[in-house]
């Protein structure tokens, strides 16, 4: 039933329809970019202009399709992105490039003073405590990423690793290489690797597993590099002027990647992690399998100077070893990413995790001569560089339909934790524990359980991640995934 009040109301409303609406407010025509003297038509003028606000406040804010259609931002795989990732590239050289040739350091700091007595688990754990920083403070610089951009992120990361490395060159003892050389560093590490990889999801899709490899690449380059000019500069200048030196410029690498990164979109954060992944069984399958590959990745880069050491190899050869390592593993990380854009990322990142741990196991023990160990260190890296550049492209595969691509990210990159923190430790207790005093005063280490350690624990890791495999393609062998 219908009151007299409200079809009084109707009529009125009736009467007025063909009369001229009264002008807006002139802040609402200054934003419609109509003169305020022209009087809009009807309510849906007034509707009109308040969406196209919404749309230029929001920007910034909803999905990357809504984004896109609005026109604020750039088409992906293409453009700024490639500039995105030689930022990408330039971050890696430092937080994964220098703490990969830390083997140069643990062998001369044997040789130092200073540090007389301390054995190979004591100076393994300084490279441990560096390399740690990427999964102990991941969940806390990928949430920071998130909400306050990767550039501020990867400032702080500039500024912890000249802190760090810098004051570890006035170390007295081994223990304030720990704290600086190891902890503040990894501060830096983290702060720079979480950003530097996050946003490479935000710039491509079509060719994400190519971007990832070249930015990744930037760990092998580093590390070829690093390898030779850390020897050099031990053999002229001293560790630390060593040290000192390498800080102030890998700070400037850090600072010039800040400088350059930018989001191609800022996507809408929650309010407060999502801890709802660890009840994911196939997250805590990916989890399981990173933390058994953790135990074992750093170890060859560590202790192959040593090897080579132990077979009547010079500390340049051993230097050169290690370069080529890193040079090679940053190789394949652009070759095997871009394999993954056309075989699929967990595809190819199962077949890398299964070679390197057969590498391992059946060819580095008997590498006794620096042309077979070279050739060893080759090809274990074109392959074992497969797990950073094709990890992230795998989380975004699986879980980047959940946004906050970078807290998720630090979520996963969290399990290197417990490997990152005891698997060179533990790979120098056994080779402590059969280490023996020939007659002559020399010492032999039997370096057989240092080796086996890190090919059982890939071994694990690839046989976790084909169950990831199998799961994410739905019991399919030949499919792309």
């Amino acid at each position: 039933m219908v009151t007299a009040k409200a079809a009084s109301r109707d009529s009125d409303s009736d009467s007025d329809s063909g009369s001229t609406a009264p002008p807006l407010p002139e802040w609402l025509h200054a934003v419609a970019g109509s003169p305020a003297t022209t009087p809009m038509e009807s309510c849906s003028d007034v509707v009109a202009v308040i969406e196209e606000m919404d749309d230029a406040r929001y920007a910034t804010k909803p999905s990357l399709e809504h984004a896109q259609a609005v026109g604020h931002v750039p088409e992906p795989d293409g453009g700024y992105g490639w500039v995105v990732v030689f930022a990408s590239f330039l971050a890696n050289i430092v937080v994964v490039g220098l703490p990969s040739s830390f083997g140069v350091f643990q062998q001369a700091y044997q040789e130092v003073p200073e540090f007389a007595g301390s054995s190979n688990l004591v100076i393994a754990f300084v490279g441990s405590l560096s390399s740690t920083g990427i999964p102990l403070f991941s969940i806390l610089a990928g949430r920071f990423c998130d909400t306050h951009g990767p550039r501020a992120a990867m400032l702080i990361g500039a500024l912890f690793t000249l802190i760090g490395v810098v004051s570890a060159s006035f170390a007295t003892s081994i223990w304030h290489l720990h704290i600086t050389q190891g902890f503040l560093f990894s501060i830096g590490v983290s702060f720079g690797y979480i950003p530097s990889i996050g946003i490479l999801s935000n710039w491509f899709v079509k060719y994400r597993g190519l971007a990832t490899g070249f930015a990744v690449s930037g760990a092998g380059a580093g590390g070829l590099a690093f390898g030779p000019l850390l020897r050099y500069l031990l053999s002229n200048v001293g560790w630390r002027w060593t040290l000192r030196i390498a800080g102030i410029g890998c700070a400037v690498l850090m600072l010039v990647a800040a400088l350059l990164i930018r989001e191609r979109v800022k996507v809408k954060t929650s309010a407060r992690i999502d801890l709802s992944l660890f009840k994911d069984t196939l997250f805590l399958r990916v989890y399981a399998a990173i933390v058994c590959c953790s135990f074992a990745y750093f170890v060859p880069f560590y202790f192959v100077p040593l090897f080579s050491s132990q077979h009547g190899m010079t500390k340049e050869q051993g230097a050169l070893l290690t370069g080529l390592l890193n040079g090679a593993s940053g190789l394949g990380r652009i070759l095997l990413g871009l394999s993954s854009d056309f075989l699929g990322p967990i595809n190819m990142l199962v077949l890398c995790l299964t070679t390197s741990s057969l590498l391992l196991l059946l060819m580095w023990p008997f590498s006794t001569t620096f042309a077979v160990l070279a050739t060893f260190v080759i090809i274990y890296g074109l392959f074992v560089g497969a797990l950073f550049s094709l990890l992230p492209t795998v989380i975004a595969q699986l879980f980047g339909a959940r946004g906050n691509i970078s807290t998720v990210t630090g979520m996963v990159f969290n399990g290197f934790l417990f490997g990152y923190l005891l698997g060179s430790p533990i790979a120098g207790v056994m080779a402590d524990r059969f280490t023996t005093w020939l007659p002559d005063g020399s010492k032999y280490i039997d370096f057989l359980p240092s080796i086996l350690f890190p090919g059982v624990c890939f071994l694990l890791g690839s046989i976790i991640f084909s169950t990831v495999r199998w799961t994410a393609a739905r019991g399919k062998l030949l499919v792309r995934i």
